[in-house]
C-alpha cells in the first residue's frame, strides 16, 4: 500500500492511496471462500463452488467491496494516525482516472481524495473584557395593566344604572333600522364588549348613558363584515338592500362593567386552577412567573454575545470551496455558490469548528443525557402530545441521522456554554420588553444574516 499527501495549501490537500493486489488478494480468497459456505449453486454441494465459478458470477462485486472496506480502514486509519483534521469527508477528486474493478485482471488500484483541512489557530476568549448586554427586567406598568386584564376576565361584572359608558364596558344595545316604524319593531338585541371591539362603537359609545341612542352606519359601529352583521347580528337571510349603507338607531339598554376591585383568592383559584390566597399572592405569582422569563432572555443574550466574542476573538478562513462540494454531492438540491444558504453552511461550520475546538481543550464531554436532554426540548416545542405517538415518534427521530446530528451539535453548545458563560463578565444594562427585544434582533440578525429586517 502507498500513500501520498500533498498539502495544496493551508486549507486543501490531495490524498493518493495506492491499494496494490498484494494487500487485498488474500482477504479476497477468505471473502470468497466464506461467500461460498453461504450460497447454493445448481450442480454444487454447499460449500464446494470452485473459486472460479464464484468469481465469474460474484468476483466483481466481491473485489470491490474487499478493496472499498481496506480503502476505508487505511484511509481513515491514515489520518487519525497523522493526526489530520478535515472537515466532513474525504471528496473522490473529480479529475482521478476511474477504477475499474476486473476480477479477471486483479490490479493495483489508486484512489485519489480531495481532503478540506481545519484551520490552525489559538484559541482566544477574551475573559478579561466585560461584553455590554441589555438586561431584560419586569415591567410593573406592565404588570399593572396585567392585573387590570384579569380583573376584567376573571371578577365580577357589575351592572351601571347611572354614569356613562367607560372604556372596557360590555354594552348592551337595541338595534332599529332607520325608515322604519320604530315603534311597530321592537328591534334587535345585541351587546358590545368595547374591550374587543374592532368598529367605532369604541369611540361612539364612549360617555352615553342607558336610554341614549345614536344613528349609525352599522358596519362601521360594529366593525364587521356585512355578510356577518347580516347573519350573525341582525338574524337576515337577505340583504334588503345591498347598495346603501346599513343605517340603525342603536338605543342603550344596560351598561355592564366589569370588576375594577382587587379580585378574591376565591376568584382566582376557580380561574388560575391552583389555590390561590389573594390579588397580591397572584401578583407574586406573575413576577415570579416574568422573573423566571426575565432570566431565560437575558441567558440568551449573554450566549449570543459571547458567540459574537469568539467569532471576533478568533478570525480564521475554511476550504469553503471543499466545504460547497461535499454537501452538495450528498444532496439533490444543490447550494448555488454565493447564494444565502451558502453564506449559511460556511457560518455554522465556523461555528462548530470552535465548539469543538473549545471542547477538546477544556477536556469537555457531551454524554447520551446532554444529547437526550436535547430531544426533549425538541419535542416540547414542536410536538401536540394529545395527537401524537410519542414512542412511534421517538423511533422515528432516532433513526434521523440528520436530526440526532443536529441534537448532538445542540449538546455541544450547551456544554461548552456552561463551562466559558460562568467566566465571562457582563455589564448589563437593565432594558424595557421592546428595547430588549430590537437589541436581541439586531445580534442576532448580525450573527445569522437573516437579510432585510426591521422592527417595525
Amino acid at each position: 500500500m502507498k500513500i501520498d499527501f500533498n498539502r495544496l495549501d493551508d486549507l486543501n490537500a490531495r490524498l493518493t492511496l495506492v491499494i496494490e493486489r498484494a494487500d487485498y488478494q488474500a482477504k479476497l480468497d477468505e471473502n470468497l471462500k466464506n461467500y461460498s459456505k453461504k450460497v447454493s449453486i445448481k450442480g454444487f454441494r454447499s460449500g464446494k463452488t470452485p473459486k472460479s465459478v464464484l468469481t465469474k458470477m460474484y468476483g466483481k462485486g466481491m473485489l470491490e467491496e474487499t478493496v472499498s472496506n481496506m480503502l476505508n480502514e487505511k484511509l481513515f486509519g491514515y489520518l487519525e494516525s497523522e493526526k489530520i483534521e478535515i472537515f466532513g469527508s474525504p471528496v473522490m477528486a473529480t479529475d482521478a482516472e476511474p477504477v475499474d474493478f476486473n476480477p479477471k485482471v486483479p490490479d493495483d488500484y489508486t484512489f485519489v481524495f480531495d481532503l478540506g483541512l481545519k484551520p490552525s489557530f489559538d484559541l482566544k476568549y477574551n475573559f478579561e473584557s466585560p461584553l455590554s448586554i441589555k438586561k431584560s427586567v419586569t415591567d410593573q406598568n406592565a404588570l399593572d395593566e396585567d392585573i387590570q386584564r384579569y380583573r376584567r376576565v376573571f371578577g365580577a361584572e357589575v351592572q351601571v344604572s347611572e354614569g356613562a359608558i367607560e372604556q372596557n364596558d360590555r354594552v348592551s344595545i337595541r338595534l332599529n333600522r332607520i325608515g322604519e316604524d320604530v315603534a311597530q319593531d321592537e328591534g334587535t338585541e345585541t351587546v358590545v364588549d368595547l374591550e374587543r371591539s374592532q368598529g367605532e362603537a369604541k369611540i361612539d359609545l364612549i360617555g352615553k348613558q342607558v336610554g341614549d341612542s345614536l344613528d349609525v352606519d352599522l358596519e362601521k359601529f360594529m366593525g364587521y363584515a356585512r355578510a356577518l352583521l347580516l347573519k350573525n347580528t341582525l338574524g337576515l337571510d337577505a340583504d334588503p338592500d345591498p347598495e346603501k349603507p346599513l343605517m340603525y338607531k342603536v338605543t342603550i339598554e344596560s351598561i355592564a362593567r366589569p370588576q375594577m376591585t382587587e379580585l378574591s383568592g376565591e376568584q382566582l383559584s376557580k380561574y388560575v386552577g391552583t389555590q390561590v390566597e389573594d390579588e397580591a399572592s397572584f401578583r407574586k405569582m406573575l413576577e415570579d412567573r416574568e422573573e423566571n422569563s426575565n432570566q431565560t432572555r437575558t441567558n440568551d443574550m449573554r450566549k449570543l454575545a459571547v458567540r459574537h466574542e469568539l467569532l471576533k476573538a478568533n478570525p480564521f478562513d475554511i476550504p469553503e470551496e471543499f466545504l460547497l462540494n461535499w454537501v452538495n454531492a450528498q444532496r439533490q438540491q444543490k447550494i448555488e455558490p454565493g447564494s444565502r444558504e451558502a453564506g449559511n453552511l460556511f457560518r455554522e461550520a465556523k461555528w462548530s469548528l470552535l465548539l469543538n475546538k473549545i471542547a477538546k481543550e477544556e477536556s469537555l464531554e457531551v454524554t447520551e443525557k446532554d444529547v437526550q436532554s436535547q430531544v426533549t426540548k425538541w419535542i416540547l416545542e414542536n410536538v401536540n402530545y394529545r395527537q401524537t405517538d410519542i414512542r412511534k415518534l421517538m423511533k422515528e427521530l432516532h433513526a434521523n441521522e440528520y436530526f440526532m446530528s443536529t441534537m448532538k451539535e445542540n449538546a455541544l453548545e450547551e456544554v461548552v456554554f456552561g463551562h466559558i458563560l460562568p467566566q465571562y463578565t457582563f455589564d448589563e444594562t437593565a432594558a424595557t420588553a421592546e428595547e430588549f427585544e430590537h437589541a436581541f434582533h439586531d445580534l442576532h440578525h448580525h450573527l445569522f444574516d437573516h437579510g432585510e429586517h426591521s422592527h417595525a
